[in-house]
């Protein structure tokens, strides 16, 4: 995103320029534009969510693929077919009712990238359980913290993570998980395939009496950047009427939507929000996935062409590597008709430029995973607006509001985004304060995101609730900050945390990552930013070259993690 196209945090908290919002036009004075709710602008009415099982649905609709390809593991070759699929995820689910696995029960699912990852997905929410899938990079204490919270009773490990998750038990009660499979290869391992039962006919699947729209089918947790991860549950509703919107968006039939998955490689992790909900929407439509479990660049490139992918799914840090790396000359990306990214919004030049090098048409989309899929996306928008992350979607109904009052602003007003509708989850598990303050008595969803819409209700971000600076009493904008040093030379990467200060509560500090042979000086680039902005907003809590920024597996900077580990040491001076 330009953050040139976007308001001032200092004019959007200037009285004299907002206008308090009000769904009353009476209210709004005269002159002003009228605060407005924004909804899906294509065609409508939206087809009736089933009410049924979320996994039962999805099978339904996979059989009729036939012997089409479903899934594919890139490195090896290894393949799916739809029928494949069909089959084996009511063996499965056969398997753990015998096991003793009861509808409503949680089962972990740890594991990187992995073809078997759906077809144990749907099992388990086909038997009526919640599937709760997480990284295999998690420490074993974070680990333990999930299985706390989720009360999961089984398990699923990748073979690679057992040792992980042996320490995570040890932290534990015993028996607090009562059976763990494995994901292997070998035989002699307590594995997937000893789970699936040879033959149906004595174990069909139950159709049990159950209110789609209050059980958890899935249990996702949040990627934790400013905060503890929590547990994102979402029901059969919640994600039928995901896959359903997503259906909604390729029959509107703009950029390339209805063919685009024909071929999709997909290295996003599959345990987060953004690439499980790839993932579904994909086998959904009835597309080949190319599985990848860690981005290679050469290989990645490699495996665009082998496999003749047609749409690729990337976060921000990738398509600025694509942007700019001389590898793509090397590779036939022919075959490219769409390059997606999402997960923190991208700069419209890198966009631009990666549509100029690869042949495809590019986009972005924003989605969190309370609301289990995108909310604003790039691809339904004609005549698209740079800077702006897009619009919103079906079944969506989104508002700004003002920070303070919480009134719906028109608009041009920077405020937090709201969002309601099908797709929104059911709340945080075993965490009713938390839900209670992220869902209001309207149903509204507070995402924490700042942003703004335009006359054509294009939507803008411009920062996170959560990550702004609150310098005696002020606000700052941490992306204000990190765009002006930037654009001092030498400057390649930077990160601005508001970090404790007994003067002023907190003051801005930056993290910054040195462009190749640069030599930074941190009190020039103190120095340099002081020149440009008002006093509250100078870089007080200092700067601190560094060689990296820590990141999780999406790119999304762990800013938690910079301003712990500053406390910490300052705590020990």
């Amino acid at each position: 995103m330009d953050v040139n196209d976007r308001p001032s945090c200092q004019e959007a908290d200037d009285p004299k320029k907002k206008v308090a919002g009000s769904q009353e036009a009476k209210e709004v004075p005269e002159g002003k534009h009228i605060p407005r709710i924004l909804r899906w602008e294509g065609p409508v009415p939206f087809p009736a969510i089933p009410d049924t099982n979320y996994a039962s649905y999805m099978l339904s609709v996979l059989a009729q693929y036939g012997n089409q390809v479903a899934l594919v593991d890139a490195a090896t070759g290894e393949h799916r077919t739809y029928l494949e699929v069909s089959r084996v995820v009511p063996r499965i689910r056969a398997g753990l009712e015998d096991a003793g696995v009861l509808p409503e029960e949680a089962i972990l699912l740890i594991t990187p990238n992995h073809i078997e990852f759906a077809l144990v997905l749907l099992a388990v929410v086909l038997q009526g359980a919640a599937c709760v899938p997480i990284s295999p990079d998690l420490s074993p204490e974070e680990v333990g913290n999930i299985i706390r919270v989720s009360e999961a009773k089984w398990a699923v490990v990748h073979e690679a993570g057992l040792d992980k998750f042996g320490a995570a038990l040890a932290l534990l009660p015993s028996r607090t998980v009562k059976e763990v499979w494995v994901l292997s290869d070998d035989p002699a391992q307590h594995s997937l395939p000893t789970l699936m039962t040879d033959e149906l006919t004595h174990k069909p699947v139950q159709e049990r009496s159950f209110d789609p729209r209050s059980t958890a089918a899935v249990i996702l947790f949040s990627s934790g950047t400013t905060g503890v991860p929590k547990g994102v549950m979402l029901s059969h509703t919640n994600l039928l009427a995901a896959v359903l919107q997503s259906k909604e968006v390729r029959a509107a039939g703009k950029h390339g939507d209805v063919n685009k998955l024909e071929s999709v490689l997909l290295m996003l992790p599959v345990y987060h929000s953004f690439g499980f909900s790839l993932l579904m929407s994909c086998l959904f439509s009835g597309g080949k996935v190319v599985i990848v479990r860690k981005f290679v660049p050469e290989q990645f490139l490699h495996y665009i062409h082998k496999y003749q992918i047609t749409f690729l799914p990337i976060v921000p840090h990738i398509a600025h590597f694509l942007s700019t790396s001389p590898l793509l000359d090397q590779y036939n990306l022919s075959s490219l008709r769409a390059i997606g990214s999402g997960s923190a919004p991208v700069a419209p030049s890198t966009l631009a430029t990666l549509t100029q090098k690869s042949g495809a048409v590019t986009g972005q989309g924003y989605g969190t995973t309370e609301c289990s899929t995108t909310l604003v996306s790039s691809w339904v928008a004609v005549n698209h607006r740079s800077g702006a992350v897009g619009k919103i979607l079906p079944f969506i109904e989104a508002k700004v509001v003002n920070l303070e009052t919480g009134e719906m602003l028109p608009e041009r007003q920077e405020g937090e985004l709201c969002i309601r509708g099908p797709t929104l989850m059911m709340g945080y598990a075993n965490d009713p304060k938390s839900t209670a303050e992220a869902i209001d008595p309207d149903g509204w969803f507070h995402t924490g995101d700042i942003v703004y819409y335009d006359d054509e209700n294009f939507i803008y971000i411009t920062d996170r609730l959560k990550d702004i600076i609150k310098v005696k009493g002020l606000q700052v904008c941490p992306s204000e900050l990190e765009r002006l040093a930037s654009n001092m030379e030498g400057v390649a990467e930077v990160v601005v945390v508001g970090v404790p200060s007994d003067r002023f509560g907190e003051v801005p500090r930056a993290w910054v990552v040195p462009a190749p042979n640069a030599h930074l000086n941190p009190a020039h680039l103190q120095a340099y930013v002081a020149e440009r902005v008002s006093a509250f907003k100078q870089l007080r809590g200092g700067v601190e070259v560094v060689h990296s920024l820590p990141k999780n597996s999406l790119g999304k900077v762990l800013r938690r993690q910079l301003r712990d580990s500053y406390v910490s040491l300052k705590s020990t001076m």
